[in-house]
């Protein structure tokens, strides 16, 4: 409580008091002590908002932190030369060869020059949602040929165990990326989802795939926003 002393009896008088409690003189610093309350109550209010903040920022930074980082993202170079995607399939066999107690990808995320999507769903090995599957050598020739390019935008990418249904996520990337999840020995076959901005969070889970133990999986997809 602030308060302070009474210039007539020297009694204790709190500084929101219209009068002393001992001598009955009219407090003089009576609106004094309104301001400081006032001031109080505010320091209040603002501590309160701050909190708000806090926990506010801490709750979006925890949406945006969801799922596993990607283990690296490979920079696009030339359609016409494309030994720097080989390179990372490549690399990313290497990488499952050597622990195949690992589930990995490699994701080549694109998209058709062309807006009819009828020639590629003929050549798809698999619907996955938001995207239609091709195998590599479709996806490479259609990359030097021009009919296919580098998907520009983020996605997100999921798998499904079958078997247990957990899923595995990793935070959004752009271009080719390799991910991988540890521990997953039992995971036998699996189902793959993609999730744009554009497409919002309702994409259908693909067809189921077999596991390929000790093998990157080359996952090739044309993502339909």
């Amino acid at each position: 409580m602030i308060d302070s002393e009474c210039p007539s009896c020297g009694d204790r008088i709190s500084v929101l008091a219209k009068a002393c409690p001992g001598c009955g003189v009219p407090q003089q610093v009576r609106m004094a002590g309104m301001m400081v309350a006032g001031a109080l109550a505010l320091l209040l209010v603002a501590i309160v908002v701050a909190i708000v903040v806090v926990l506010s920022w801490h709750q979006l930074a925890a949406a945006i932190e969801t799922g596993a980082p990607a283990d690296e993202q490979f920079a696009a170079g030339s359609t016409a030369d494309l030994s720097w995607l080989a390179t990372a399939m490549s690399g990313c066999d290497a990488e499952a060869k050597a622990d195949p107690g690992a589930l990995r990808f490699l994701v080549t995320p694109l998209v058709s020059v062309a807006k009819d999507a009828e020639p590629w769903r003929a050549k798809s090995i698999n619907d996955s949602g938001q995207g239609i599957l091709l195998r590599s050598d479709d996806t490479l020739d259609a990359l030097k040929g021009g009919a296919l390019r580098i998907y520009p935008a983020d996605y997100e990418f999921r798998v499904l165990d079958q078997a247990g249904d957990p899923v595995y996520k990793w935070r959004p990337s752009v271009g080719v990326t390799k991910f991988s999840a540890a521990d997953t020995g039992a995971v036998a076959s699996f189902k793959i989802q993609f999730r744009t901005s554009h497409g919002g969070s309702d994409a259908e889970w693909g067809g189921s795939f077999t596991r390929q133990e000790g093998s990157c999986h080359w996952v090739n997809v044309i993502i339909r926003d």
